[in-house]
């Protein structure tokens, strides 16, 4: 063999030893964390691999040890048990193993820095230095106002929107969230956190908030019709010309392998037009729906 024929046999060689390694990281991140692989964590474990650091079954230990791991298989279920149960299974037990990492993972490390999201967040998701407030309150007096956070975890945003608001009230389908968030308003008395049944608002009789939101929640929910269902109820309980704003997974181009009560599904601006048509809302508000956090903000037209 010339050596150019053996150099060029070396590089088929290696290129399909690279090729392997590539498709076992892909394989790996698809079948255990549900997603293509990020670039920095591909170009690592290929890397691994490549440099046999590591081999297989090192990289499958490494990834479902991981924290994404753990968050996104929270607990060993009955594959046939049904949506709404399996939504209050798996919450429950993410907010046993750990309630900040599962409600906030950017901001888990500390309990003083996961308060204070909540706190920025909030004023975030009120747009408290733009006109949106304004728009929220419609001259009323905030402290006369009643409102409601679908999907409240254990307080973090709707702590410091009690301080704004004269009432309000959180749902969480988790009842082990609910309990940890009562402790942390006991000396609330405008705050409630009640445990609902995670696809309607049934708690609430019509017309009894004038401002309603939902922060990374939606997200999290495994069927279209379920998210449908809560924005229905919105504008059920929603007064006239109230504001639902939210957020939605928008129509990302990594969808998940796999539709889980951590990856959920996903909407398009269309879809969530009819949505808002169909149920009586106006959009006034709406971001790139080609994000993962896809914002809008819904008015009643009643």
């Amino acid at each position: 063999m010339t050596d150019i024929n053996y150099e060029a046999a070396i590089r088929r060689r290696m290129k399909g030893m690279i090729d392997s390694d590539t498709k076992v990281v892909r394989k790996c991140y698809r079948d255990l964390l549900n997603r293509e692989p990020d670039e920095d964590g591909f170009n690592h474990f290929v890397g691994l691999l490549k440099n046999n650091e590591i081999d297989e079954e090192q990289l499958i230990d490494i990834l479902k040890n991981s924290t994404e791991y753990k968050l996104s298989h929270p607990i060993e279920i009955d594959p046939n048990t049904s949506t709404d149960l399996r939504m209050k299974k798996e919450w429950d037990a993410r907010a046993k193993m750990d309630p900040l990492l599962a409600i906030a993972t950017g901001h888990s490390q500390s309990e003083d820095d996961f308060w204070k999201s909540g706190v920025d967040e909030c004023k975030n998701l009120l747009g408290i230095e733009g006109d949106l407030f304004s728009t929220i309150i419609k001259n009323k007096e905030p402290s006369k106002m009643k409102i409601l956070e679908i999907g409240c975890g254990i307080g973090r945003i709707l702590i410091p929107m009690s301080k704004i608001f004269g009432e309000a009230i959180g749902v969480d389908v988790s009842s082990e969230m609910v309990q940890l968030g009562q402790k942390h308003i006991a000396n609330l008395p405008n705050c409630k956190i009640l445990e609902n049944n995670g696809v309607d608002l049934s708690l609430f009789a019509d017309n009894y908030f004038d401002f309603c939101c939902s922060y990374i929640v939606f997200q999290h929910i495994p069927e279209k019709k379920i998210v449908e269902q809560y924005i229905s109820e919105v504008s059920r309980v929603l007064k006239p010309k109230g504001l639902f704003r939210f957020q939605v997974r928008g129509s990302i181009g990594t969808k998940p392998k796999k539709i889980t009560t951590w990856d959920g599904v996903q909407f398009n601006s269309e879809e969530m037009h009819k949505i808002a048509e169909k149920n009586n809302f106006q959009i006034i508000e709406e971001s790139d729906f080609m994000q993962e956090y896809y914002w809008l903000t819904f008015q009643s037209k009643k």
